[in-house]
């Protein structure tokens, strides 16, 4: 009998570890058909437990180009410009592999002017820039060991997760350029809901609960039909994180 339990508990976890669907570069699971070239403004700013806000609002800046390099093989094209105030506090841009979003290149400037700049291959990334512990120039190989998305490209590559129902779970790898290390991130399904953007229009979402840690997770919303995130809200010290997508 125990032996019994115990082969249905063993075969109740195999199948609960089979649900989750995995999504890398290498598989094409990405729902590309909702890939196309666009451009959106986000707001970003923190409030408190009851919704007071805390600080001054960010605006992040974030554009998408398919395009054909001159071997005739088609690119993702990723650009993004944080601006706190009236400052340029962030300017990337990244080259990925189309359809398969397998990255090529990753450049970012910061407001002190410090360049880092990443080239893939394969699973491998050679970075150029300062290093975090030292701050002087420096040139080095990180073994991302998984064919991982670029992580300042998740707004961009959640919404085309293959979302069909309530209860999904995907593993999807990610690497932060300069990071010693990619790593697997659970997304969950977490239901659909009609989010109110005026007091005529409401628009169905898809909520997708990303998470990062034990204890850090965000939630996003992307609309049903064009799978665009229009909000995220991100548990942080006492408060939320948000971004509203403005247009």
């Amino acid at each position: 009998m125990k032996k019994i339990l115990l082969y249905s508990f063993i075969l109740m976890t195999y199948q609960l570890k089979a649900q989750v669907d995995t999504i890398t570069t290498q598989n094409l699971k990405l729902n590309i058909s909702k890939a196309t070239s666009l451009k959106h403004s986000y707001v970003v700013f923190f409030t408190d437990s009851i919704g007071n806000r805390t600080t001054s609002a960010d605006i992040w800046d974030r554009e998408v180009s398919i395009t054909k390099d001159q071997k005739g093989s088609s690119l993702y094209n990723f650009s993004w410009k944080w601006y706190n105030k009236d400052s340029l506090v962030l300017n990337a841009n990244g080259v990925c592999k189309f359809p398969s979003l397998e990255p090529q290149e990753y450049i970012s400037y910061n407001k002190k002017k410090q360049k880092r700049v990443v080239h893939y291959e394969k699973n491998q990334a050679n970075v150029e820039g300062k290093s975090r512990k030292t701050q002087r120039d420096t040139t080095y190989k990180v073994n991302v060991d998984l064919p991982a998305f670029v992580f300042p490209m998740d707004m961009e590559i959640l919404p085309l997760l293959p979302i069909k129902k309530v209860g999904q779970e995907f593993a999807i790898p990610f690497y932060e350029p300069g990071s010693p290390r990619a790593a697997y991130y659970k997304c969950v399904v977490l239901g659909k809901e009609e989010l109110k953007m005026t007091e005529e229009t409401k628009v169905k979402c898809w909520l997708l609960k990303l998470i990062y840690s034990k204890d850090a997770y965000a939630t996003f919303w992307i609309t049903d039909s064009s799978r665009e995130i229009i909000k995220m809200q991100n548990p942080f010290k006492g408060g939320y994180r948000y971004k509203v997508k403005l247009y």
